[in-house]
């Protein structure tokens, strides 16, 4: 380094040190008022409330992104006590499924959730069962299934949106990465779980394949209405549905699994119902069917259609969207649809 660009590196160096003092000092203050503020001695103020929210939210995110760093440079002194899966690509994962009619049983952050024994959303309440069923699906292979991971949990993050990355830093925290590998299997190769991502026409054309001139029966909860008020499901020859509570549709879970195998074997089945369904695919597909676990494809389309940046953003009357799926739920509206009644063929909630 010569003379010059070491005196530029110093001046940067400068630079960025008043910066951080002129923020210790702003943090400083905000401590002191924040003190008093719970000592009882100060009122708080719109503006005051509004800046300790922004340092607690940037506090937070930041100790994510440190957490996570190491494992997004794959750091060599990491990689001795996690797993990153080897991983099929959307494309891989859809071709096998349409061509070679494998099932799928995906498993995301809900379910590893109900692995550990916790709770993380309201469609689901906490179970031993489904829990040992949820890791049954991750140990057995069977031949024609595939058992999809989400790929965000396990790579750079680059090519992510911010937001999106901050995400699966504040999930995948070094326990929760740890407590993945004691799952997974180093020689096994996963499908891809966001098989049902919507981006653009092709994307939906692609997806819309599985079903193509297929009798479909959809397995969902009561207020999914998979396909009412869009065309996602037009393409197949016939759809028939069994409805299913749609919250804790595994406390029904066998009730559900007999109605299913009323259904021909020539039947696809196209399952939304939560950890229930990652369960459901494995065992249909054992049973000769096949089998996707879909997940939440109509809301997916629905974003899609409306030109939405976030499936929080949907909201339809008459639908399960995925804001009920944390704090207080809606009251869902009935809906009028003569094709949806006549395509039901079992309610089981």
């Amino acid at each position: 380094m010569d003379h010059s660009e070491l005196e530029k590196r110093i001046e940067d160096l400068e630079k960025e040190n008043q910066a951080l003092v002129k923020w210790q000092s702003e943090v400083n203050g905000l401590l002191s008022q924040l003190i008093q503020i719970i000592e009882g001695r100060k009122v708080t103020d719109e503006n005051t409330e509004a800046q300790i929210a922004a340092i607690y939210k940037m506090a937070r995110i930041n100790r994510y992104r440190i957490d996570s760093l190491p494992y997004e440079l794959a750091a060599p002194d990491y990689k001795v006590d996690v797993i990153y899966p080897k991983m099929l690509s959307i494309e891989e994962t859809l071709r096998l499924i349409i061509e070679e009619k494998k099932s799928i049983a995906r498993l995301g952050d809900g379910e590893f959730a109900a692995i550990a024994g916790t709770k993380r959303w309201n469609f689901q309440g906490e179970s031993e069962e489904l829990g040992n069923r949820l890791r049954e699906v991750l140990e057995v292979d069977v031949p024609d299934l595939l058992v999809g991971l989400n790929p965000n949990f396990y790579s750079s993050l680059q090519g992510l949106e911010e937001d999106d990355a901050d995400g699966v830093r504040a999930y995948m925290r070094p326990m929760v990465r740890r407590f993945h590998s004691e799952l997974l299997k180093e020689n096994k190769t996963y499908a891809n779980a966001v098989m049902h991502r919507m981006d653009n026409d092709e994307d939906v054309c692609l997806l819309k394949k599985i079903w193509e001139g297929r009798k479909v029966t959809v397995i969902e909860g009561q207020y999914t209405r998979m396909g009412v008020g869009n065309d996602l499901l037009d393409g197949a020859l016939e759809v028939k549905r069994i409805l299913a509570p749609s919250e804790s549709a595994f406390d029904r879970y066998q009730d559900i699994y007999d109605e299913a195998l009323k259904r021909d074997k020539d039947t696809l089945f196209l399952i939304s119902l939560g950890p229930t369904a990652t369960v459901l695919a494995y065992d249909l597909c054992k049973a000769g069917y096949q089998a996707v676990d879909i997940g939440h494809i109509d809301l997916i389309y629905e974003k899609y259609l409306r030109g939405l940046s976030s499936l929080y953003e949907v909201n339809i009357p008459y639908k399960y969207c995925n804001s009920d799926e944390i704090g207080d739920r809606r009251q869902i509206e009935d809906v009028k649809d003569e094709q949806y009644e006549k395509q039901i063929v079992a309610r089981l909630y």
